[in-house]
């Protein structure tokens, strides 16, 4: 079954990684891009964690998460299980699931209270795709082409267009025409920043 896509506010909300690897990291840099307060646990952890950890986005507690501490998940928004172990994911998932904690099991959608989607992002636009668990390949063959179809410079147009907006609202044109003008106004900056 399709899952309703959720734009929601992770700025500061405690997000907990159990897992150190290339998932994980996958995630967590996606996540740091959003202001989550991060903290990844795992007995390894990843070069580019480190790295990340470093630069002050996320913290790392090089240890394993048994199933005695899960209380303290107890604490976070969101949980990420990005483990190699499939049974340390599912209870962990179950765990949250009983607590209606926000979690995602990267190796399983059944397991998962939401499904994180692979990412677009332009300042803030932001295009979040899935195919529900489904067919991850089609999935990033999908960002792809998403990223051809949307330049960078579509984040700066998004705030050019969002100022002129606010000043729109308070001109005496009724819904219509400031539609219209809105539309125009868009074309004109896609025709210009395309002729660069």
């Amino acid at each position: 079954m399709a899952r309703f896509p959720l734009y929601i506010d992770i700025e500061n909300k405690k997000t907990l990684i159990v897992g150190g690897g290339r998932v994980a990291l996958r995630k967590a840099e996606i996540l740091a891009g959003f202001g989550a307060d991060i903290c990844v646990i795992s007995p390894k952890i990843c070069d580019g964690l480190r790295l990340l950890e470093k630069k002050g986005r996320l913290c790392c507690e090089q240890k394993p998460l048994n199933s005695g501490e899960f209380d303290r998940l107890n604490s976070a928004f969101m949980v990420i299980c990005a483990t190699d172990d499939r049974q340390l994911n599912h209870e962990i998932a179950c765990y949250c699931c009983k607590r209606h904690i926000w979690v995602n099991c990267a190796d399983s959608e059944t397991d998962s209270s939401f499904l994180f989607p692979s990412v677009v992002r332009r300042n803030e636009i932001v295009i979040g795709i899935s195919s529900s668990g489904g067919v991850p390949a089609l999935t990033r063959h999908l960002r792809q082409m998403i990223e051809r179809a949307v330049p960078e410079w579509y984040g700066d147009l998004e705030q050019s267009i969002r100022d002129r907006r606010d000043a729109l609202k308070q001109s005496g044109l009724n819904r219509e025409e400031k539609r219209e003008k809105l539309r125009q106004m868009i074309e004109d900056e896609e025709r210009r920043r395309s002729e660069w």
